[in-house]
């Protein structure tokens, strides 16, 4: 993300409406005007109207309404996360992407946005429905200062962003987690989360975590429309995508210095409030075609699933290993 383009175009919204000078900008950015001239066009070229004239300056008339990682940056206020921003037309894999960044040495809160996800995968290699300029589509990448058994911690915080980021900008909305990874709005899944791990023993190198939400569709294909729902199905109108991901971000965040700070048992316990299956019947369904039934009767310390079965034996399901249903 380049630098003088945020500054320029902070410069510019700072002063909407009006025209700004060539000579004050140059002042303020510390460069020449043939740079400005040169920086204008490349925010042209991003969908940025901006009007020139003689004498008068530079002003920004319209901003472009797609993903663009100049107007998610200057909507942030973080610390670490959104500081590196990339935004792609069409990617494969956003945790794709985010993994060849981290081999790039990229920071931890680097974010990676793509309009359109043409290999977009979720838990246990299923596939992601990621039709083009209507969902969000990103990926975090993390560098985090945990043992890897804290790992499903990643997932635990983003579904708290995640659910915590619909609510500022859909209030009449109340997500539900589902466990492990997935967000839900009546009862649909609107939102799913894959976190993936390079570590060593005792060592995370890097994680990569991708969520994908289903933002401003109105409809699914015919396999998936009985399951699958959008923010604008539910709350009924059109959702600001930039928005939903800033807030999100701000929200990931926080709840990561909180998992950093060792504070887990708080973030499990917001967690387990937004649970919907504490109490249910389910069967699990693990490898090999083994199922287990059973009463759910809490989560663990590391996320989990406690299942008391018919004859009174506990197990523990970890969310790698199984699928999960209720039992009808």
């Amino acid at each position: 993300m380049n630098k003088i383009n945020i500054k320029l175009l902070k410069l510019l919204i700072e002063n909407k409406g009006d025209y700004v000078s060539g000579e004050k900008i140059s002042q303020e950015l510390g460069v020449s005007r043939t740079t400005i001239w040169k920086h204008i066009n490349k925010l042209r070229e991003l969908g940025y109207q901006i009007d020139s004239l003689t004498r008068k300056g530079y002003s920004l008339i319209k901003s472009p309404q797609g993903m663009v990682a100049e107007n998610i940056y200057l909507g942030l206020d973080t610390e670490v996360f959104g500081k590196e921003i990339r935004v792609y037309p069409s990617l494969d894999s956003t945790n794709t992407k985010a993994k060849e960044l981290a081999a790039d040495d990229y920071p931890t809160g680097t974010v990676i946005i793509t309009e359109e996800q043409q290999q977009g995968k979720g838990r246990r290699g299923r596939g992601w429905y990621s039709p083009p300029g209507t969902g969000l589509w990103f990926s975090v990448l993390l560098r985090p200062d945990i043992s890897p058994n804290k790992a499903p911690f990643l997932t635990i915080i983003s579904a708290l962003a995640v659910s915590e980021g619909i609510k500022k900008v859909a209030s009449s909305l109340v997500p539900v987690i589902k466990w492990p990874n997935d967000v839900l709005l009546a009862g649909k899944k609107v939102c799913g989360i894959l976190s993936e791990l390079n570590a060593d023993l005792g060592m995370i190198k890097y994680a990569v975590t991708g969520i994908g939400i289903n933002v401003n569709q109105t409809s699914f294909p015919a396999e998936i429309a009985d399951i699958a729902t959008s923010l604008k199905i539910e709350a009924g109108n059109e959702i600001d995508r930039t928005l939903l991901v800033q807030e999100i971000i701000v929200s990931f965040e926080r709840y990561y210095l909180e998992m950093e700070a060792g504070h887990y048992d708080k973030l499990l316990g917001l967690w387990k409030k937004q649970l919907n299956i504490i109490g249910e019947q389910v069967i699990i369904y693990a490898n090999e075609g083994i199922t287990y039934e059973g009463n759910v009767l809490d989560v663990s310390s590391q996320g989990e699933l406690i299942i008391k079965d018919k004859n009174g034996e506990i197990n523990k399901f970890w969310a790698g290993d199984v699928s999960l249903r209720r039992k009808k």
